[in-house]
């Protein structure tokens, strides 16, 4: 299958050269200088769409989408970084950045100038001559993709600051560069509308055979995650009060419009596989039968793409595994995680496993968790990348493992949500909807109970609806960071935090009390007959400490040392330990070179 590389070098080259755009050289200014005109680029179509693809680019940067974007959505109740601070991505994980913590900068600066590259595309091309004719409908679908990337550009930034500069011109001589923020309810309004907008001028994923590029489906799903955020809750610049968008109501309807309509739709389905879903991306291929993946980053094998290093399951780095490469997974999970799926579903040995690859003396081969900090989101894993990065490539840390911005269930759970919030109580169409995913998750022997009457106990009233909700989104999204941005809005981070860290004593401190006292003490496990792979004979349940034959026993929770518990401690109080639940304070510093640069303009008045 052919693959829309966003990131190759010799097109990346190409477009650089063509339209040399660079980065600010004062605030958010943009030298757009170059032999071809600004509007001389959208009169070829050719040329135009050169254009765009840099501006997709962007995300395959690792300054921007991998490190920034993994960390700045880490240390929630799934996604955790066990580590000290300092001053760098580990901080911004923490909450507990300053107005020099590497990272940050860089971040504001790649935003910006990609958001400065849209909005040349979106002044230029109505005026181009492709608007009209023979390429107008490319046109419009390039000027459709370039709103939509505008609008996660602003997104992002707003999850990180808040209240931003707001920019949907090209900069121009003598514009005064010097922008103050604009209210996130009124960038959040235009971008939204703007996403209305491009629904009318990109395709269906049908129609072109891609989800690496923006398509109709990916509009309609993000103009309804946008949409919820704008309802949600977050702490507002200034006051410090944590509030909802001013039309909030108004925004739940459009989420709940647009996750409709794309469910009646009949383009999506959900792969009945969910260890499939996660493969498909570690064998380079796009899973277009069931259309259950709505857009991936399309990332390079070898230049881009830090996934399964930088999140995802350990393998040895210090030597690198020999059969499958390093990966050092420094994004973790935790015990309390695992063990909140129910043992039937299987979700659960996906998302998150009870061993790795990382210890070097057993090189391609699993090995029982040796520490009760070496949980891992596992829906990324080297050990499934074919053909494999081992051997020659096991230094490689760019994978060119795609990245999925979103799914289908996750528009199935956001109409579920909606429908509840809207009515006042879960309507049927919000209960079949939650019963899809969880259909998915257990097998259909098990669905009389696991699915229809646990939908049914849940859907009592509103509240208890809404809490299966926030547990459904976990068990189907750990690992793909976007737990974080989900607490904020519901406003339930700090309680979420409170909750993982009270699970994890009873499982750590508290071992023979329910609903915990099945915790295994000690894991009986042996190799498969490939001698690499295992197979845990008590996952769920203890069994005595009596060797078993053909088992090796491994210590587990109950028979862990204190030492090794303690250990744990040190690095658990790291997780969120800048957040203060009475401060809410999710948003991060505007660095100083920012501010400096700004002369006097912008300002961390969203940090309590």
């Amino acid at each position: 299958m052919k693959r829309f590389k966003y990131s190759a070098k010799k097109i990346l080259t190409l477009v650089f050269s063509l339209i040399l755009l660079t980065s600010c050289n004062d605030f958010l200014e943009v030298d757009s200088k170059s032999k071809f005109t600004e509007s001389g680029v959208f009169d070829n179509l050719d040329y135009a769409t050169k254009q765009v693809t840099g501006i997709y680019q962007a995300m395959t940067e690792a300054n921007l989408w991998a490190y920034t974007y993994f960390y700045a959505h880490c240390d929630n109740d799934i996604e955790l970084l066990y580590a000290n601070n300092n001053n760098g991505r580990v901080s911004i994980a923490h909450y507990d950045t300053n107005t020099g913590t590497s990272l940050l900068a860089s971040t504001w600066n790649e935003l910006y100038k990609h958001i400065e590259r849209a909005n040349i595309a979106i002044d230029n091309l109505p005026k181009s001559p492709i608007w009209t004719g023979e390429y107008e409908k490319e046109a419009k679908r390039l000027y459709g993709e370039t709103l939509t990337l505008r609008a996660l550009f602003y997104a992002e930034l707003i999850s990180y600051w808040g209240d931003v500069p707001f920019l949907v011109k090209s900069s121009q001589a003598g514009d005064d560069f010097n922008v103050p923020k604009t209210d996130r309810d009124s960038i959040y309004e235009y971008i939204i509308n703007d996403l209305r907008i491009a629904e009318e001028y990109v395709p269906w994923y049908t129609e072109i055979g891609t989800t690496e590029r923006i398509t109709k489906s990916f509009v309609k799903g993000l103009r309804a995650r946008l949409a919820l955020a704008y309802a949600g809750y977050s702490i507002r610049n200034k006051t410090f009060e944590t509030r909802r968008g001013r039309y909030w109501q108004d925004y739940y309807e459009i989420a709940n419009q647009e996750c409709r309509e794309l469910m009646e739709s009949g383009r999506h389905n959900l792969n009945p596989n969910f260890e499939q879903v996660f493969k498909n991306f570690h064998v380079y291929i796009q899973d277009l039968q069931y259309g259950e993946i709505l857009y991936e980053i399309a990332n390079g094998r070898l230049y881009s793409g830090l996934v399964t290093g930088c999140i995802g399951m350990a393998h040895s780095v210090n030597p690198p595994d020999p059969v499958y490469g390093r990966a050092q997974g420094e994004i973790r999970s935790h015990v309390g995680y695992y063990y909140s799926f129910d043992k039937n579903d299987k979700r659960r040995d996906v998302s998150v496993e009870l061993y790795d690859y990382s210890q070097p003396a057993f090189a391609g081969k699993q090995r029982p968790l040796n520490n009760v900090v070496n949980f891992r989101p596992s829906k990324w894993r080297r050990s499934w990348i074919s053909p494999s990065m081992g051997g020659d490539l096991k230094e490689s840390q760019y994978t060119g493992v795609n990245w999925p911005l979103m799914r289908f269930s996750d528009v199935v759970l956001m109409f579920a949500e909606t429908e509840n919030e809207i009515n006042g109580a879960p309507t049927q169409a919000a209960k079949e909807a939650l019963m899809m995913v969880r259909k998915r998750a257990f097998p259909q022997s098990l669905w009389t109970n696991k699915v229809n009457h646990y939908v049914d106990s849940v859907s009592q009233s509103k509240e208890s609806f809404f809490n299966a909700i926030v547990d459904e989104r976990a068990w189907e999204f750990g690992g793909e960071m976007i737990r974080k941005n989900d607490l904020i809005r519901w406003n339930l981070l700090g309680d979420r935090l409170d909750k993982m860290r009270d699970n994890v004593d009873k499982i750590l401190n508290h071992p023979n009390e329910p609903p915990y006292d099945n915790v295994p003490t000690f894991l009986f496990w042996k190799y498969k007959e490939d001698g690499e792979t295992m197979e845990i004979l008590n996952r769920d349940y203890r069994l005595p400490s009596t060797p078993i034959e053909g088992y090796t026993r491994t210590p587990w929770f109950g028979a862990y040392p204190q030492s090794n518990i303690n250990s744990f401690y040190l690095m658990f109080n790291n997780v969120a330990n800048g957040y203060d639940k009475t401060e809410n304070n999710h948003l991060y510093y505007i660095q100083d070179e920012i501010i400096l640069r700004s002369n006097g303009v912008l300002s961390n008045d969203q940090i309590p």
